[in-house]
Order: structure tokens, then sequence, then C-alpha cells
């Protein structure tokens, strides 16, 4: 049965349709245009969203768990609960992200989430951001120190082997000795290569680029401050339009001003917004646990003991928002850095990330408090605030 949206908002995401009307058929999107100049079809289940954003679904490239879950977890159910928990906030594609562990733990993670999403074809977990192992032990925020690997590309062919394939994106610091050849061996399988928990200098920054390094992730934190005479990662992001920078927009990790100013430099096709959210996610403040260590929730704040952040509480639709309210983006803008830029950077952007016939039905529906009402996934509803529950 088709489906038909009525009366929203619709951000396509480069412009806004008022009063607009989609209608979705077999998965995908099969019409859209005004209410005045579309006519609904018959035997169709229609939603009166008036007054409520339609955007394209969000994707969220870089995500450790939530609602009390992690990724890391030894259980397909704990995938499960995190890929509900993301779709209530909107997130219809996501790359599941492990951080380090000794190599038979970590090897044993790659293979579950892989054989996963090669069972669940229809789930929003379409692949694996593998933020490590290869991290600068001096930037590394909230990761273990003593789970980090020395990089070789003997080791990166057994978590390459591990994962089947799945792994989109990598976290990697340039500068340790053995990195290049690994960036080189990811590249050529096509990972997208990140530069993360890095004391890259300025011309290791360049060198990387030349290696595969296309982003940045979460800009300006586990690395080293931007300095005038010694530029690092922060200039090499900013001035090289090659880079794509992640932001975890939750006004905590990025003062709300300095969010504003990436807007200005790299635009809004230069910034990608994820959430780095763990387990802490959507729970109440309290003691949690992150690469076996002790994680304490306070407001929307995660930390460490010694108050080094680690990771976030933070949802896309949020960040959104925040973007918006905080850091003066036009919402077109905003939604864009949360759907469009991360489906290019999967090569889903011919299928995904704009509403336009043709492409697929993931869809989000927010009302003007930023609050997710309903996900589609696929042309289902895949969340309904409204609903007690959907399979």
């Amino acid at each position: 049965m088709k489906t038909a949206l009525v009366g929203g908002k619709i951000i396509t995401p480069f412009r806004i349709l008022n009063d607009g009307v989609l209608i979705i058929d077999d998965g995908k999107i099969s019409e859209l245009g005004k209410s005045s100049d579309t006519k609904i079809p018959k035997n169709c289940n229609v939603y009166n969203i008036e007054g409520k954003m339609v955007c394209p679904g969000f994707v969220d490239l870089l995500t450790h768990g939530g609602a009390g879950f992690g990724f890391a977890d030894d259980s397909d159910e704990s995938i499960e609960k995190i890929s509900r928990y993301l779709l209530a906030h909107g997130s219809t594609t996501v790359l599941a992200s492990l951080f380090a562990k000794p190599e038979k733990l970590l090897l044993k993670d790659l293979r579950r989430l892989a054989d996963y999403i090669d069972d669940h074809p229809k789930t929003n977990i379409r692949g694996i951001h593998m933020e490590g192992p290869y991290l600068n032990k001096q930037l590394k925020g909230a990761m273990n120190e003593s789970y980090l690997w020395k990089p070789s590309v003997e080791s990166w062919n057994k978590i390459w082997e591990a994962s089947k394939g799945k792994i989109r994106i990598m976290t990697i610091a340039p500068e340790l000795p053995g990195a290049v050849g690994v960036m080189q061996a990811a590249a050529k399988v096509g990972v997208v290569l990140s530069i993360g928990h890095s004391m890259a200098t300025y011309d290791e920054v360049e060198n990387a680029i030349d290696n595969g390094a296309a982003h940045v992730t979460h800009i300006f934190n586990a690395m080293e401050p931007f300095h005038h005479r010694h530029p690092g990662i922060i200039l090499g992001s900013l001035l090289h339009t090659e880079l794509k920078i992640e932001l975890i927009a939750d006004t905590l990790h990025v003062h709300p001003a300095v969010m504003e100013l990436l807007i200005k430099l790299k635009g809004a096709s230069g910034i990608i917004l994820v959430s780095d959210s763990i387990r802490a996610g959507g729970m109440h403040e309290g003691e949690y646990e992150f690469a076996d260590q002790k994680i304490y929730m306070k407001g929307k704040k995660a930390f460490l003991a010694d108050g080094t952040l680690a990771g976030s509480t933070l949802t896309l639709n949020a960040a959104v928002k925040n973007m918006v309210e905080t850091a003066g983006a036009r919402v077109t803008e905003a939604v864009r850095m949360a759907s469009l830029n991360g489906v290019k950077v999967l090569d889903l952007d011919h299928k995904k990330g704009i509403l336009a016939v043709g492409k697929d039905a993931d869809i989000v529906i927010m009302n003007d408090k930023y609050e997710v009402d309903m996900t589609i996934l696929g042309g289902k509803v895949a969340y309904d605030r409204n609903a007690k529950d959907i399979n």
C-alpha cells in the first residue's frame, strides 16, 4: 500500500517546500510536491503531518551505542537495541563503531557485527567505523591505552578479514610508525581513512591525504590545539577541502561559537554531524563502562574519572537543533550535515540523503522542538512516537 505524508514542511535538504506532499510506494519516493499540485492516490495510508519537518533520514557515521548497550557487547540483542534507539532519533543509516581491544576480542567483535549486517539486510546498521586500534597513546582520549595496537599491514589484514569487508571508515593516527602502510592497504580496498586521536603535524596531515585520508574524526577533540607556529590537524582540516570534518555538535565537545566558525570556514558541505554516542545515551545519570573503564554521566556529559570526555550522549536530531539554535546554521544546512554529507561518504547519495522521486524512502519527521515523531526506513514506519511498538 502506498503511503502519503501530507501537509509537512519538506526539507529536501537544499530547499524547503511548505505544505508539501510526499508519497511512498514500494520503499521509494514516488511523488513529491505541493499539496495544491499533488493528487493523493486512492487506497493510500495517509499521515497528516501539518507543521512537522520532513527530512532525509539521518546518517550517523560514528556511534558506539546508546540505551544502555554498546556495539562492542558480545550480543546481537545489543545491536538490535541500539538500532531501535537510533531509529527513535531519526538515524536511518548508521556505522556501528568499535574501539580497540586485545586482538582476539576485537576480531570477535568485528565478525559478530559483520554477521549481523549480513543477516539483517533491512537494518539501519550499514557498516563499521573502526575507531582505532592504531591511535596515538598521547591523545588516546577515553580509549584504553593498553588496548592500542602498533600499526602493521599484517594486523590490518586480520582486521579486514574479520570484518568481511564491512569496515567503511577507520580512524587512525597517521604519524605512527607503520601507519602509512596500513593506510595504503586500507585505502586500496575502499576504506575511508579518518585522522584522529593523533599528534600529526601539518606536513603529516598532507602526507596522510596523499595516502587516503579523507576525514577528521571529531574535530578539535583528541588532537593538539591550534598553534600559529606549529600547525597540525586543525589547520590542515580547515585549509584542505579534501578533508571532511566530523563534528560532535553537543555544545560540550566544541563551543557553539567555534561550531559557527566551522560553518563559515568549511561550509555546509564540509561538515558531517556525528553523535559519538556511548551506552549512556538516553539513560539516567550514573556509572557506565567504555573500553573496560568506568564512565560517569552527569547531565548530558559523559566522562572518565579524571574528567576526560568519553564519547557523548548526543543524538543527531539534537545535533541538528544545536547547529540551528546555537551555531546559526540554516535548517537546510544542518539537515544536510546530518544526512546527505554522510551518505556521500558511503557512496549512497544516488539512493539516500535527498528527498526526491526515485530515492529510498528513508525519512525522519520532527516537530518544531526537533523531537522525532516518526522514522521511516525503506518505506516502512520503523519508529512512531505515538505507537506502543513497531516491529
